[in-house]
C-alpha cells in the first residue's frame, strides 16, 4: 500500500509542477520568453553562471539556516532567499520546457507542446543516477543562469536607454 501511495504522490507531483509551467509561461509570457532567447543564444554562459549562483545559494541557506537553529531570526532570511531562488527555477525550467516543446513537438499547440515537453523532461529527470545527478541539476543550472543573465541584460539595456540623450 505504501507503493501505490508513493506512485500516486509522484504522479500528482508531476502534473502539478507541469500545471505550474504552463501557469508561468501564461502569466509571464514576455518574462518566460526572454528567458527562452537567453537559453538559446547564450547556453554555456547559462550553465556556468547558474552553477555558480546554484553552489553560492546553497552555501548562504545552509549557512544561514544552520545558524538558525541557535537564533531563529535566521530563518526568515533563509526562507526569502530559497523562495526567490525558486520563484526564478521556475521562470528557467518554464522556458526550457518551451525550448524543448518547440524542438520535440513543433506541431503541436503550444499548450500541449509544453504537457508533453513537461512531461518527457521531468520523466528523464526521473531515470536513475542520469536523470538525478546528471540531468536535471544541468537543467536547473541552465534555467537560473538564463534567468540571471535576462535579469542583468534587462538592467543594462535600462542604463544605456538612460545615458543616451533625447534629440
Amino acid at each position: 500500500m505504501e507503493t501505490l501511495s508513493m506512485i500516486l504522490l509522484s504522479i500528482l507531483s508531476l502534473i502539478t509542477l507541469i500545471a505550474a509551467l504552463i501557469f508561468i509561461r501564461g502569466l509571464f509570457p514576455r518574462r518566460v520568453e526572454k528567458v527562452q532567447s537567453a537559453l538559446e543564444d547564450h547556453w554555456k554562459r547559462s550553465f556556468w553562471l547558474g552553477l555558480v549562483n546554484t553552489v553560492l545559494i546553497t552555501i548562504l541557506v545552509l549557512g544561514l539556516g544552520s545558524l538558525g537553529n541557535n537564533v531563529p531570526i535566521f530563518y526568515i532570511p533563509t526562507f526569502a532567499i530559497y523562495g526567490i531562488y525558486l520563484i526564478g527555477l521556475l521562470f528557467g525550467l518554464a522556458a526550457f520546457v518551451q525550448l524543448l516543446g518547440g524542438h520535440l513537438f513543433s506541431e503541436s499547440a503550444p499548450v500541449q507542446r509544453d504537457i508533453r515537453a513537461g512531461a518527457v523532461f521531468l520523466l528523464t529527470g526521473l531515470l536513475p543516477v542520469v536523470g538525478w545527478f546528471l540531468l536535471f541539476p544541468y537543467v536547473v543550472c541552465l534555467g537560473i543562469g538564463a534567468v540571471v543573465l535576462t535579469i542583468f541584460q534587462d538592467r543594462r539595456a535600462k542604463n544605456k536607454e538612460k545615458e543616451e540623450p533625447e534629440e
